[in-house]
């Protein structure tokens, strides 16, 4: 297991490697094993205008990171018996599900593996912008908006061919949260996740209306050479494919909950966790809703997320027992960094 020197190394050399990095990092950046802290950096500001500075405690936008609270919360429903791997989902949802085919079931959707064309695929910038333009951000209040920009399009590939992430997969699973537990996806995944694991700074919160100590996400803007808000460029309040709020601290109760059965069963961890399917472009495999890595002998499993303002990354070492848990508020790319960061955690010199 990498010492705090060791780490502190690492991350020293990754700054004065890269300038960016260096310049532009702001969040927090936290590795905790079973016997509590192992190291800790805390930098930039969570409120540029007000000049209030990024804590421990601050919570920062997730994007796709949310994707493992919807995992889990489907895995809970098959664990009660209100649902199956292979159950169909035009068997479930009450929704005219028009392009999308008929034998897709809730594992092709966690896999990514249905073949549904993701909502976000773009040509190029110019017809995102014209997206946003006739999509403004304040209408993406619920899973049910998002159908229809991706209910008419064609399949990208055959189901069951491969996989491919697509945000729609977990929007369509957001709505059979909501079909089958009666409840709103937001209420679910706070009463059955959220407030379990007393994950006290974690929810969906609407860009327009962040609690206290909450990280605005900022992104830069060219025109005045500045980084401004992310208000206009972000769905104003997450859904089933991303946009929850949490904190590193918050994600040592996620993933000690998860791996300690307080989520789910046994018999249904072993299953979230099982290597299922691998997407051409990302390293490792992927289970249930999470990604599956070994690096040094080690397996690893993880998320991230990034979108406008947002990046997140965390990870969980089963045989240490540490998390890693990088969160930013600031639109840099951090990709390579993160997994350079796991793979030192899962060497096995000192």
């Amino acid at each position: 297991m990498a010492t705090k020197q060791r780490i502190e190394t690492f991350i020293n050399d990754w700054a004065n490697a890269n300038n960016t990095f260096a310049k532009d990092f702001s969040g927090v950046i936290s590795i905790s094993g079973k016997g509590g802290i192992i190291y800790e950096k805390v930098r930039g500001l969570r409120n540029k205008g007000e000049g209030l500075p990024n804590q421990i405690t601050t919570a920062f936008g997730t994007a796709s990171g949310t994707k493992l609270f919807t995992a889990v919360a489907i895995c809970q429903l098959i664990d009660q018996g209100k649902l199956t791997l292979e159950s169909k989902i035009r068997d479930i949802l009450p929704h005219d599900l028009k392009t999308i085919d008929a034998e897709t079931t809730v594992f092709h959707l966690l896999t990514h593996s249905s073949g549904i064309a993701d909502y976000l695929d773009f040509e190029d910038k110019e017809s995102e912008t014209q997206f946003y333009d006739t999509h403004p951000v304040n209408k993406w209040t619920t899973n049910e908006f998002y159908l229809p920009l991706f209910n008419q399009r064609p399949s990208v590939f055959p189901l069951g061919s491969k996989a491919d992430y697509s945000n729609s997969n977990f929007i369509l699973l957001g709505l059979i949260i909501e079909t089958v537990s009666r409840e709103s996806y937001h209420t679910y995944i706070k009463q059955n996740i959220i407030e379990p694991l007393n994950m006290i700074h974690t929810g969906f919160y609407a860009t327009n209306n962040l609690p206290a100590n909450t990280a605005i996400g900022y992104v830069w803007d060219g025109l005045i050479d500045e980084f401004v808000g992310n208000y206009f460029r972000l769905p104003i309040i997450g859904a089933g494919d991303g946009g929850i709020y949490t904190t590193a601290t918050d994600m040592r109760l996620f993933w000690d909950g998860l791996f300690q059965g307080k989520l789910l069963s046994k018999n249904m961890l072993d299953q979230f966790l099982t290597s299922r399917t691998r997407f051409d472009d990302i390293d490792g495999h992927f289970g249930l809703g999470v990604f599956v890595i070994e690096r040094d002998g080690e397996t690893i499993y993880w998320h991230d997320g990034g979108d406008y303002g947002v990046n997140f990354h965390t990870a969980y070492f089963p045989s240490t027992g540490i998390v890693m848990t990088v969160l930013s508020n600031f639109g840099i790319k951090l990709l390579d960094f993160n997994n350079n960061l796991m793979s030192l955690l899962a060497s096995k010199n000192d």
